[in-house]
């Protein structure tokens, strides 16, 4: 009776921590779905941790390296920022595929029809919208490495004590239970010995391999989460389905041996796992499940590959529809290998001023410092990366065409390489030379402040050169100079836009307007009396000024 007792509240004691198991694991995907709605169609404002910042690029690299937006246009345009206020994913996959998306923008109409397509499909469906965010959540994000980190880092695996260890294991423990039948004294001794030197090869082995099932836990988050996936249906990525589903087949012999090989107590006082963990220490049957998952592992890297990528731009899509939603305005752009906008703004800015424009060919920007041609200059690109990367343009209207997308706009010396300003602009500008040469489509190029790191005599006249250069070798180029000599000697080839500033009582206000033609207002001597400058310097440099137009010839004094 005793006995019935003490069994039924034990019963009674499992029951109630399963129901509390239950109602915790409840609780957290009801918090977690509020989470996703109340996230859905708003930036993200926290930011991206600066860790992960340096493995999110990972799928990038793998699939992605030489082609697309290189590594200055990509700092030039602060796309880093943009990339952080769009990563609203849930999992690392969808984090790197996003990331690798805004990289390498689409030159194809119908690619970039059929994405349209999926990002639209996915706004609408709420609910399978919501069902796979569900699903990228429990994959969750690694804060310091990516998966490719982890399969290079198991590519070291060398020093693990040899496989014929582990299978000894058994055979040792087994032996030692015979010899207690046969001859208990000496059994009992032998069984002690087994003991310890299984426990030892055991801890030995973990203490190298455990780095390296991480990376296989990973792989089975991944795995997982496809499984459940598929089970939705979604026919507008059916072929994509049907490559995670052959991922998934080729890695079924992985999957298997996935029970016994992270069969752990893991800390959580079950007894049940404590009892396996025991039986892993005295038999190693999850070492030996770890060799098979890592020789699987080794074997079908390219199916691993494909499942994370196919994931990732799952993900992708919903994050892209998440920003579209976002913004206060925006159109599918036009693509008729023109330039034209409506209202056309910067979705990094709080409060953006839009500017419109129609142009045919390139375009100089003239303007003092601070008055909107930077911020222009990257309106217009991030805008064109949008267009052919979502089919989205922060505008009421985008007539754009299929650009590759360089820039040269905020460089600095480089210290490491021991170059100048000038000789990084030089390269820098070199390179989208070189970039025109190879075959492709047409290039479009934001310069700002062409070769400002010389004097002005060769200032003008290389600049002249090379941005001439530039349009008669086909590309459509947004430069920005402080030299307004480059209007009159570049007139017949760039159309002439500037932005203007007025100082009014004291204080200096910019409109951020795109106006036609040259600039034709001088305010930099103005803005030293703005900032206390002392009279006699003011004038003494507005007289050379004067003297400097009327005759040409710079006369101190």
């Amino acid at each position: 009776m005793d006995l019935l007792i003490i069994g039924a509240a034990a019963i009674g004691v499992v029951s109630v921590i399963a129901m509390m198991g239950w109602a915790e694991k409840r609780r957290f995907r009801r918090y977690t779905e509020n989470c996703i709605k109340r996230e859905y169609g708003k930036l993200n404002e926290k930011g991206v941790p600066l860790l992960r910042m340096e493995c999110i690029p990972s799928y990038y690299k793998r699939h992605g390296k030489g082609k697309g937006i290189d590594d200055i246009t990509w700092s030039d345009l602060d796309m880093d920022r943009l990339f952080a206020l769009m990563d609203v994913t849930y999992s690392s996959a969808g984090e790197e595929y996003l990331y690798h998306t805004l990289r390498t923008p689409l030159t194809d109409r119908d690619e970039l029809i059929k994405r349209d397509a999926e990002i639209a499909y996915f706004r609408k469906e709420k609910e399978t919208r919501l069902k796979l965010q569900m699903q990228f959540a429990s994959m969750g994000k690694n804060e310091r490495y990516s998966l490719y980190d982890y399969l290079d880092f198991a590519d070291t695996l060398k020093k693990i004590p040899s496989l014929p260890y582990h299978f000894v294991a058994p055979l040792l423990v087994a032996l030692a239970v015979v010899m207690i039948i046969v001859q208990p004294s000496a059994g009992i001794l032998m069984a002690v010995v087994a003991v310890a030197v299984n426990m030892s090869w055991y801890f030995k082995t973990m203490n190298v391999i455990q780095p390296y099932m991480t990376s296989l836990k990973y792989i089975l988050k991944d795995m997982k989460a496809a499984d459940k996936i598929l089970a939705l249906k979604i026919e507008v990525c059916a072929s994509l389905q049907d490559e995670m589903k052959n991922s998934l087949s080729e890695l079924k012999a992985f999957k298997k041996k996935a029970a016994t090989a992270f069969a752990d107590s893991s800390g959580d006082g079950n007894p049940l796992t404590v009892m396996m963990d025991y039986i892993n220490m005295l038999l190693h049957p999850n070492i030996m499940a770890f060799y098979s998952m890592y020789a699987q592992m080794q074997k079908h890297k390219e199916d691993i590959d494909k499942l994370h990528g196919a994931l990732g731009y799952l993900e992708m899509l919903i994050a892209a529809g998440s920003f579209i939603e976002s913004q206060e305005a925006g159109c599918v752009p036009v693509f008729d290998g023109g330039i034209k906008a409506a209202e056309i703004y910067h979705p990094l800015l709080e409060e953006p001023v839009k500017n419109s424009f129609e142009e045919k060919g390139s375009v100089l920007l003239t303007g003092s410092n601070a008055s909107g041609k930077s911020t222009f200059l990257k309106t217009v690109a991030v805008n064109m990366l949008l267009a052919q990367t979502f089919n989205f343009a922060c505008a009421d209207e985008f007539h754009t065409g299929f650009f590759r997308l360089y820039s040269s706009m905020a460089l600095r010396d480089d210290l490491e390489q021991g170059d100048s300003y000038f000789m990084v602009e030089i390269k820098a500008l070199r390179r989208i030379l070189e970039a025109a040469k190879e075959e492709g489509v047409r290039i479009a190029c934001f310069v700002d402040e062409v070769l400002r790191g010389t004097n002005t005599v060769e200032r003008i006249a290389a600049s002249t050169q090379i941005l001439k250069f530039m349009n008669e070798s086909g590309m459509l180029v947004f430069a920005a100079t402080h030299d307004i000599e480059l209007t009159e000697l570049l007139k017949d080839r760039y159309a002439n836009y500037h932005f203007e500033e007025e100082i009014i009582e004291g204080d200096v206000i910019f409109n951020y307007r795109l106006m036609e033609g040259k600039a034709t207002t001088r305010n930099a001597i103005k803005l030293l009396s703005v900032m206390g400058y002392d009279e006699a310097v003011i004038k003494d440099a507005e007289d050379m000024a004067e003297r400097f137009i009327k005759e040409g010839v710079w006369k101190n004094g």
